[in-house]
C-alpha cells in the first residue's frame, strides 16, 4: 500500500510512553451554526432538516427493528465529503473569510470533515482498515478530505454485517427522531427520505484553528436558548455480550462513539439495547465520562488524542511550503503496520478535490474588499 511514497516518522501502534499519560493541549469545541443535507447529500443552507431525539413512551416498548415488508438492502451511513463543508463557508463569507495583505484567506488553519479527525483518533486501535486522506493547502488554509472511496466487496462478512447493523440504526431513527420539531417519528418512513443535519465546529490545536462539520443529533430541553444547541448521539449495542464480546464492542464501536462525542464538545448520547430478536427493550441516556470509564482497559483516550495531533502536526509541516488549490498529497494509513506514509500529486490532477468554484469566490470576495477599501480611503 505504501510503495513509492515517504513513510513518516511516527506509528499508530507504537505509542510513545508520553503519549500513554497526559492529554494534548485543546481548547473546547465550540458550535459554529451548521446547514441541512437534503436525501441525495446536496447542501441546503437552511435549520430545516435538523432532528431531535425523542424516546418511545414506555409502553411502545419492546419493538421491533426488522423491516416488515421485503427487506430491503440497506444504504450504508452517507459518505461525508469536503464540498458542503466549502459552500457553508461560501454561505458565511463575512465570518469565515479575512483579507491577509489584500488577499482573502479562509479563517482557520485546517478544513476538514469531522470523519478526518475521527479516522486520525482511532487508527491507533485500528489493525484491519486503512484509509487515505488527501490535502491541499491554498493562502495559508489546509484543506483535507477522504479520498480512498471504494465499492465493498458484497460477499465480505463484514461488510454484511456492516449492512445489517445500517439497516437497524436507520429503523431505530425511524422510531426516535423527528425533523426540527415538527410532527413525531414515522416508522413507516422508507429509507430514501432519509436527510440529515450537520453542525459546523471548531477547537484551537496548539495555536491552529481546526474547521470541520460533523452529522450531529439534538435533544431538546428547556434550558435551550439563543439558537443554541445540545448535540447529542443514538447508537445501538446487544443488550447480552460476555465479556470478550464486550472488549471487542468497546475497541469497534464504543470507541468511534467516544471520539466523536470529545470533538463535537457531546457529554451524553442515547444507546439503544437490542436483544438476539432484534427487539429493542429501552434506551439509557449515557453521560460520555461513564462510557469512556467503561472502555478504559481496551483503549486510551490520551493515545487516541495524540496521535491525531502529531499526525496534524506532520501533514502542516510537509505542506507548509505549498500554496495550489489543485496539488494533492495523499497519506496513506497502512492499518496492518500502523505507518503513515505520503505522496505528492503535482498541479491539478485525479485527487484534486478543492472546487474552482470555490477559488473564484475567494477572489472575488477579495476583490470585493479590495474595492471597498479603495472607496473608504478615497472618501479620506
Amino acid at each position: 500500500m505504501i510503495s513509492n511514497c515517504t513513510v513518516l516518522n511516527i506509528n499508530a501502534h507504537n505509542v510513545p510512553e508520553e503519549d500513554k499519560h497526559r492529554f494534548p493541549t485543546l481548547s473546547k469545541p465550540k458550535s459554529l451554526g451548521g446547514y441541512s443535507v437534503s436525501p441525495l447529500g446536496f447542501f441546503e443552507n437552511n435549520m430545516d432538516r435538523m432532528r431531535y431525539i425523542v424516546i418511545p413512551q414506555a409502553n411502545n416498548f419492546p419493538f421491533s427493528l426488522r423491516n416488515n415488508e421485503d427487506r430491503q438492502r440497506a444504504k450504508s451511513a452517507q459518505e461525508e465529503d469536503i464540498d458542503n463543508m466549502l459552500l457553508y463557508i461560501e454561505s458565511k463569507q463575512q465570518s469565515f473569510l479575512k483579507i491577509i495583505n489584500m488577499r482573502a484567506e479562509v479563517n482557520a488553519d485546517i478544513v476538514c470533515t469531522s470523519e478526518v479527525l475521527e479516522l486520525m483518533m482511532s487508527a491507533p486501535y485500528e489493525s484491519k482498515n486503512g484509509w487515505a486522506l488527501g490535502v491541499t493547502r491554498y493562502r495559508n488554509t489546509t484543506y483535507i478530505c477522504r479520498v480512498d472511496r471504494v465499492e465493498p466487496n458484497p460477499f465480505d462478512s463484514d461488510n454484511l454485517t456492516r449492512i445489517m447493523q445500517a439497516d437497524w440504526l436507520s429503523n431505530l431513527h425511524k422510531r426516535c427522531l423527528f425533523d426540527n420539531g415538527m410532527g413525531l417519528p414515522n416508522a413507516n418512513q422508507s429509507l430514501e427520505e432519509s436527510s440529515r443535519f450537520n453542525g459546523v465546529f471548531s477547537f484551537e490545536l496548539n495555536g491552529k484553528r481546526i474547521l470541520f462539520d460533523s452529522p450531529v443529533l439534538a435533544e431538546q430541553s428547556p434550558y435551550q436558548f439563543n439558537g443554541s444547541y445540545i448535540w447529542t448521539d443514538l447508537q445501538l449495542r446487544t443488550s447480552n455480550m460476555n465479556r470478550d464480546e464486550w472488549s471487542i464492542h468497546n475497541r469497534t464501536e464504543a470507541i468511534k462513539w467516544w471520539i466523536k462525542c470529545f470533538l463535537l464538545g457531546i457529554e451524553s448520547i442515547y444507546i439503544a439495547y437490542r436483544d438476539e430478536n432484534d427487539l429493542v427493550h429501552c434506551i439509557k441516556k449515557t453521560a460520555v465520562r461513564d462510557l469512556w470509564k467503561e472502555c478504559e482497559n481496551d483503549w486510551s483516550p490520551y493515545v487516541c488524542a495524540n496521535f491525531m495531533v502529531r499526525l496534524l502536526g506532520c501533514i502542516t509541516q510537509i505542506m507548509a511550503p505549498v500554496d495550489c488549490p489543485s496539488t494533492v498529497y495523499t497519506f496513506e494509513f497502512d492499518a496492518n503496520q500502523g505507518k503513515v506514509a505520503y505522496k505528492a500529486f503535482e498541479g491539478r490532477n485525479e485527487h484534486t478535490f478543492v472546487a474552482d468554484w470555490f477559488r473564484v469566490m475567494v477572489d472575488e470576495f477579495t476583490a470585493d474588499a479590495t474595492e471597498q477599501i479603495r472607496r473608504a480611503s478615497t472618501r479620506d
